[in-house]
């Protein structure tokens, strides 16, 4: 099988590393996290993935992931027709592990990314990748016409990348999103940036970011 050379910026090149730390663990006897599709994206891609074997970070991103898919399958339980929106999504596989058969999903990503990322996904009627950076308010125009919410904004290790600045205009974008509903937010930064002093978004809105 002829394998799929890639072509990323330096930031984008990181992506490879969580995705190869759960190809890893998915390998052993009895994984903490399972993901099949992580496996098969890495026997895909030619690059030389072993750089990545001594990495203190590569257990990180996994019990990041771990962490990440509980706190979005807890929101799909409570909102199961809501949608969930990935910043940042890299080679992220969340949709194959805890999707319901019923959520939105919207994947952003920088162009690079997503055209990498649809060698080994592709869109359906619930599931849609944004070839668009995360600062860019367009997207979230894009998610709010198609889709009433409730939201859940997903920004898995890509805030931190960004000037304090963009973050909040990161968050505002998310922000306009939002519809009136009796509920309360849910947030969650270890940036521990502010932007006009909290990172908690709209009424119809769950955050997490890390």
């Amino acid at each position: 099988m002829t394998k799929r050379s890639i072509a990323l910026g330096t930031v984008q090149e990181t992506v490879l590393i969580p995705l190869y730390g759960r190809a890893v663990e998915s390998r052993k006897p009895q994984p903490a996290l399972r993901d099949d599709k992580a496996t098969q994206i890495v026997g895909a891609i030619d690059y030389d993935f072993a750089r990545f074997d001594e990495l203190r970070s590569l257990l990180g991103t996994l019990l990041r992931a771990s962490l990440f898919d509980r706190w979005n399958a807890a929101f799909l339980t409570e909102y199961p027709t809501g949608t969930v929106v990935e910043l940042g999504t890299g080679l992220n596989t969340r949709f194959e592990r805890v999707d319901n058969g019923r959520a939105r999903w919207f994947e952003l990503d920088l162009p690079d990314v997503v055209e990498l990322r649809r060698t080994f996904f592709s869109d359906t009627s619930r599931r849609k990748m944004i070839a668009a950076s995360v600062t860019d308010p367009a997207w979230a125009d894009m998610v709010a016409a198609s889709s009433d919410g409730p939201y859940f904004f997903s920004a898995e290790a890509v805030l931190p990348f960004l000037e304090p600045g963009r973050s909040c205009a990161t968050h505002r974008s998310c922000c306009s999103t939002r519809r009136p509903a009796p509920w309360t937010p849910r947030a969650r930064s270890s940036s521990r940036r502010r932007c006009g002093g909290s990172w908690t978004g709209g009424r119809r809105s769950w955050w997490r970011t890390n």
